[in-house]
């Protein structure tokens, strides 16, 4: 539908609900009003400003697969903000035809309580296990380039609607091909948004809890830490720290986590 904005201010994104003037001739219909979101997915725009990407979904998808190598600090990332969003998160498994052996890390995102779907989008496998799970659900597909989103969207509607792309072969890296985010709807009558596959598209933590919600094995630890705010980093007595050491917590989601956090504290500092 083509349209005009009243206002500088009504940029919609995808998922939007909008509020348009449907005018009798053949003029553009006037954007009103864009009605309250019941969540956004954030991300810092070229000019260093936080932007929404999305809107409205209720489960936010991470795809990722073997190849390319996984980009493990944006699935977590994902994971974080959906956390941060209060919507669901699911990990989706790409490209199981390869046949390689699943990494460690994904055993440790269920052990985490994270659910998990191994699928393959070229040989069709689970793919009606995961149409039931979008059933009713506006999710929002994200990941990095080449895990396959638009395949997995092509496969789930059963056509060609999604440009897919193919790995580079230098590299085996993904190449960029969904130039913006496109909803489309599932034959069950889910919705799916599929956002662009770049790592720029990263999202925005802006609290410290939406840290720690995405790394809810630290939970049955940190109650014991000497301090109550304790950011299970070098702090004595941490029981987190002792849980990584003793091989209860994974050390690469505790890794991972240090990474966000430190990320998140250099945005909280003032430019001097």
């Amino acid at each position: 539908m083509d349209y005009l904005a009243a206002s500088r201010r009504h940029k919609p994104v995808c998922g939007d609900r909008v509020r348009f003037d449907i005018r009798n001739d053949d003029s553009p219909a006037l954007l009103r009003e864009i009605l309250a979101r019941r969540s956004e997915l954030k991300r810092t725009g070229a000019n260093g400003r936080t932007e929404v990407v999305a809107a409205n979904f209720s489960l936010l998808a991470v795809v990722a697969a073997t190849e390319p190598a996984p980009d493990y600090e944006l699935a977590d990332r994902l994971l974080c903000a959906a956390a941060g969003t209060g919507t669901e998160a699911l990990l989706i498994w790409n490209k199981i035809d390869l046949r390689r052996k699943r990494p460690a890390r994904l055993r440790e995102y269920q052990r985490a309580g994270f659910e998990v779907l191994a699928v393959s989008a070229l040989a069709g496998t689970r793919i009606r296990r995961l149409a039931r799970r979008l059933k009713g659900q506006a999710t929002v597909f994200a990941g990095q380039s080449g895990g396959g989103k638009s395949s997995l969207i092509n496969s789930l509607l059963g056509c060609e609607a999604a440009a897919a792309g193919e790995l580079s072969a230098t590299g085996r890296t993904g190449r960029h091909t969904t130039a913006s985010a496109a909803m489309h709807t599932l034959p069950n009558g889910g919705r799916v948004i599929d956002l662009p596959g770049v790592r720029s598209l990263m999202p925005v933590l802006t609290d410290y809890g939406d840290i720690l919600a995405g790394y809810p094995e630290f939970s049955p630890h940190a109650s014991e830490c000497r301090f109550a705010n304790c950011r299970h980093r070098n702090e004595p007595d941490c029981a987190v720290l002792a849980a990584v050491e003793a091989g209860k917590v994974p050390a690469g989601r505790h890794a991972g986590y240090l990474i966000l956090l430190r990320e998140f504290e250099q945005a909280l500092r003032p430019v001097v």
